[in-house]
Order: C-alpha cells, then structure tokens, then sequence
C-alpha cells in the first residue's frame, strides 16, 4: 500500500530509534490533522495515526497544512510547526481588511511524544505581522488585474504597502540562532511582468530570525518570539505592528523558465484561475564542500497538479540574504516513464552518512499524493542531482 499524504517532513527521533513522517492530510471532520507515519529505513512505513489535536486552544480555520517536528532537548518536548488559515475573528487584527483571503498564519503545538496528540501552546498564531511596505495593492487600481494591460499613469493611485499571508514554515538551527523559512502567499502579491506586460500573482521564500528564549522554556509553553529588529521594521507611521522579513528566492531575482508553469492560467482557464508562480515548501541545510560551509535551500516551483511542477535548489554562502539558483533547476521533476508525477514539496534527511529528499510525488495525474524518497548528492554548487527515487510503502496500519 502507498503512504498516502503531501508536504512529508521527517524527523529522526533518537529516544526510538525510528525517523517519524508528519504530512499534510487534508480537511479534517474530528479536529484531527497531519498524518504520522514511522520506519527504521525511510521506505517502509507504519501508520500512526494524527499529530494535531485541535479541541485545545484552535485558531486555525482551515487549510492546515505542511507539518514540521522538531525535537527539543532542552525540555525534551516535542515542537509541530505548520500553518493554517486563521479563524474569521482574528483576520482584520492580522491583515487590518476582515475580507483578506488567504488569511494564513504559522502555529506551534507540542506534545511528549512524537506520536502526539500534539497541542497548541495558545490560542492564537505565532505573534508576526509581516508587512510589505514597498508592495503597490494594484487590486486598488483595477477590478481585474488579469485583464488589463498595465496603464503607468495609473500605478500612483493605489494603496502601498500589504500584509502578507504565511505558509509552509522550515526551521534552521545553526550554533545559537534559529531561523525561520515561509513562503510568502501569491494573494495580495499581483507583480507586472514586464516580458509578458500582464500581472502574475506571486509567492516567494523569505525568512525572519526568531530569538531563543522560547527553545529552553523547561515547561514548554513560551510561543516563538521574532528578534526585535524585525518587529516594527516596515512601519509607516501607523499603531499597528508592521514587522520586516527578509526575501530568499523569487522569480524577478533570478528568473528560469521552469517556473513559468502558470503564468497563462487566467487566459486558458477563461479568466477561472489567476495567473501565478509559486516558490514553496522550503527546507534549509548546510554542507562541507572542499572545507567550506555552504548553505542550501530545496523548495518547488508551480502547482502540483501542473507537468512543471518540481522541486529546485539554491545557495549562499550565508543563511539570510538572496539564494543562487542552481543552473540546471529543477532537480526532481515529473517523469512519465516511470509514472511519476507531481513532485514536490519535501525535506532533507541524514542516514548512515548520506543525505535523502523525502518528497510527494503521485503515480498518475489523477491519483493522491503518496510519499517517495530519493538520495541527493551534492558535490559542489554546480554538480547536484538525485538519485534512486522509491515510493514508499505502508506495511503497517
């Protein structure tokens, strides 16, 4: 049987000597979310059951998605990171518009266990507000911006600056920091493409440095705080917090064909769908290449339901700051030669000296999306590929 679920995240608990799998699962009608699953090998898997346990302190609405755990042995808890569409009453102190769509924020619960239940620590989102103040709301401007042609007389009537939705969270601990990777969501991130003279709506990564203090709570109830540098970084002059983000990878930076796999979807789609390009699922790692530190970021392109759908790598030589994108991108994507599809959205994982994505994929265009899991090798910043992709199996449940 297939491992059934999307954005795996995997963790490898030394207590059990297992690698535990926490997936995205879908809408839920008990309150329960992210599929569990554990293996000794990362290909054979045991079904556990469901990691959130929202009766307690709920703020989420709806799309829980992109699960992460994170073992803290300063406590010996256990952290679930992931984002969720907030609840109706908290949109307009988050976004200041009550209508903002895709309203989504990170939360954080924990659990003794990697098994869970896991429960959130409050009943509210991480406490950031992350604001764009350089951002031109062009949906101000006109009341379809996927069919119009831009009008430069226009563009200072609308409104600058915009909160930012927040999805697919990704920890990074080097030495004494802890920075977090997002993705910003394309909603309220409608960018001209001056190429194609039309808007595309777009998502990016960024990252925030949170403070530390929340790491060695013995009682595991301190939410992640951000660093006080990025709080109110953005303001304008308004009351209201407007914190600062630092940008990763997007498209305008360094842009590759690949990306480009929905940039048509409004005129196809006959104006159903908004033209966009997706940067997401995000996970951060360092190698020692030649004696030198090199800092790397997987993370997918498009949509999964799209053939360019894949997952590329970037790098730096520093964890904040713009990524170099790797020249021959994507590094995983669909073939149907081997009736593989639909690959995207994974994480790194360290086995007996060797490194491994863990990944989704789907065996045709039309079916769930199950886990599968490949070696990455990386000789340098130029020469990266991956090898020996397997589906995973469900052996127990």
């Amino acid at each position: 049987m297939n491992v059934i679920g999307a954005d795996p995240h995997v963790m490898y608990d030394e207590k059990s000597g297992y690698y535990y799998c926490y997936a995205t699962s879908g809408d839920s009608d008990t309150g329960k979310y992210f599929y569990i699953y554990k293996s000794k090998d990362l290909v054979e898997w045991e079904k556990v059951g469901y990691a959130l346990d929202t009766s307690i302190n709920c703020w989420g609405k709806d799309w829980y998605w992109a699960p992460e755990c994170y073992y803290n042995p300063n406590n010996e808890m256990y952290y679930l990171f992931y984002s969720a569409r907030i609840n109706d009453d908290l949109v307009e102190e988050h976004f200041e518009n009550k209508n903002y769509y895709e309203c989504a924020k990170i939360g954080v619960a924990v659990s003794k266990s990697p098994e869970g239940p896991f429960i959130n620590i409050c009943n509210k989102p991480i406490d950031y507000f992350p604001f764009d103040k350089d951002y031109l709301d062009v949906d101000q401007i006109y009341e379809n911006i996927f069919d119009v042609r831009i009008k430069e007389e226009d563009l200072p009537k609308g409104i600058v600056g915009q909160y930012i939705g927040t999805i697919d969270v990704n920890l990074f601990f080097e030495d004494e920091r802890i920075i977090m990777y997002f993705s910003r969501c394309c909603y309220k991130n409608a960018r001209h493409d001056k190429v194609l003279n039309k808007f595309i709506e777009e998502s990016h990564v960024c990252a925030v440095e949170l403070n530390t203090e929340w790491w060695f709570d013995k009682d595991a109830k301190m939410m992640p705080t951000i660093k006080e540098k990025f709080i109110n970084q953005n303001n304008l002059g308004t009351i209201h917090r407007r914190d600062g983000f630092i940008n990763i990878i997007n498209h305008s930076n360094q842009p590759q064909e690949w990306e480009d796999g929905h940039v048509n979807d409004y005129e196809l789609s006959g104006g159903k769908s908004p033209n966009r390009r997706w940067f997401e699922g995000s996970t951060t790692f360092t190698k020692i290449i030649n004696d030198k530190k090199h800092y790397f970021v997987l993370y997918s392109c498009n949509y999964y339901v799209n053939e360019l759908y894949g997952v590329g790598i970037a790098y730096n030589n520093e964890p904040l700051g713009f990524f170099t994108k790797f020249k021959r991108n994507p590094i995983i994507k669909q073939n149907p030669i081997k009736s593989l599809y639909s690959t995207g959205h994974g994480c790194l994982v360290e086995k007996n000296g060797e490194s491994y994505y863990v990944f989704h994929g789907r065996e045709t265009k039309t079916s769930d999306r199950v886990i599968y899991v490949g070696k990455i090798n990386i000789n340098s910043e130029e020469d990266v590929y991956v090898s020996d992709i397997k589906q995973c199996k469900l052996v127990s449940f």
